[in-house]
């Protein structure tokens, strides 16, 4: 009895013991710490490649093979031109070429007749040089005429206006029955692959970015800011506006559009103060982002907040804390009603 006395005292002691052992700070408070600063410059978003097509040989279109909007890839027939005018100055630059090679040789072979007989006396070294002379232009003459052709045949293989490489279709600015002339611009389309921001921002401003630390993309609210790949500052100041251009290059697959605006929040050198969380203690639900807050009764509340850039494991909250504040770290137990420690 004495035994099994002992070992109920001692499980109870273990049992009474595992609730202190569990518990644990789960609660987060609030500090603002100094970090450097940021400049939120609107800018506009660019396609990285992007350009208007035009016909590079006169003709008719024949056949608009895309719409506006089309994903096309490299390589891609757009647009059929009727370039019949290319085709018979190659055919025609071709007979040319064909006729420039029999005079070549001819002239060869009479060279070279010339050769033997000046070898057996027959003729004069002046004749022997007026058949050189002959074989040299013939030469000249051919060459010519061959690049002629050459150059034709390319030409007229520009009846199909293909894409340069894979993007969308933005504009087409001609239908079929248009008359196309090099130099008009027949459609554009961009490469939405690459994308890039492009800022203005102001002189004073300009000299305060700390090229070291990494841009950042503001997106809608509920969403994390996208971190630039690259960015560069342009070393020239606009004398009408007193700024500085500043590009962004974006992460490959952004899903965003040319044309948009965005807010790029760009890092300076002056320090501010900033509060800071871990990321772990945020709550994304649909558009929403919120933290759980304990307020003086130890209730956790729900409050939507405002986030900036993610260093690491933590975040920066731009709007809806102050410092001294306590936030739950778990916000899925504080909101299923778990009383925080």
């Amino acid at each position: 009895m004495h035994a099994k006395a002992l070992v109920r005292f001692s499980t109870l002691i273990m049992a009474a013991a595992l609730p202190a052992m569990a518990a644990g700070p789960v609660n987060y408070v609030v500090g603002a710490r100094t970090q450097g600063g940021s400049y939120a410059a609107t800018g506009t978003l660019q396609a990285l490649r992007q350009g208007t097509l035009g016909a590079q040989v006169p003709g008719r279109v024949l056949e608009v093979l895309v719409r506006s909007g089309d994903a096309v890839k490299a390589g891609q027939a757009l647009i059929r031109i009727d370039a019949q005018d290319a085709v018979d100055a190659a055919t025609a630059s071709t007979a040319t070429a064909t006729g420039a090679a029999a005079r070549l040789a001819t002239a060869r072979a009479d060279y070279e007749r010339a050769q033997r007989l000046h070898a057996q006396e027959y003729i004069s070294v002046a004749a022997l040089q007026r058949s050189d002379s002959a074989l040299r232009s013939a030469e000249a003459d051919a060459q010519a005429s061959g690049a002629a052709a050459s150059s034709a045949r390319t030409r007229a293989g520009w009846r199909n206006v293909t894409a340069p490489y894979a993007g969308i279709v933005t504009d087409v600015l001609v239908t079929p029955g248009d008359l196309a002339m090099p130099g008009k611009p027949l459609l554009s389309l961009y490469d939405p692959a690459e994308l890039r921001v492009v800022a203005q921002v102001p002189e004073s401003v300009a000299a305060q970015l700390q090229a070291s630390r990494p841009a950042f993309l503001a997106l809608e609210s509920g969403q994390a800011p996208l971190q630039a790949r690259s960015w560069t500052v342009v070393s020239a100041v606009d004398p009408a506006t007193h700024s500085v251009e500043v590009r962004a290059e974006l992460p490959p697959g952004t899903h965003l559009l040319p044309g948009q605006f965005a807010q790029l929040m760009l890092p300076l050198a002056t320090g501010e103060k900033q509060i800071r969380i871990p990321a772990g203690a945020v709550l994304r639900r649909s558009e929403v982002t919120a933290v759980y807050v304990i307020d003086s009764a130890g209730a956790a509340r729900l409050r939507q907040v405002r986030l900036g850039p993610v260093e690491g494991n933590e975040v920066t909250v731009l709007a809806g804390l102050q410092a001294g504040e306590q936030v739950a770290l778990d916000p899925v137990a504080a909101g299923r009603g778990q009383a925080p420690r």
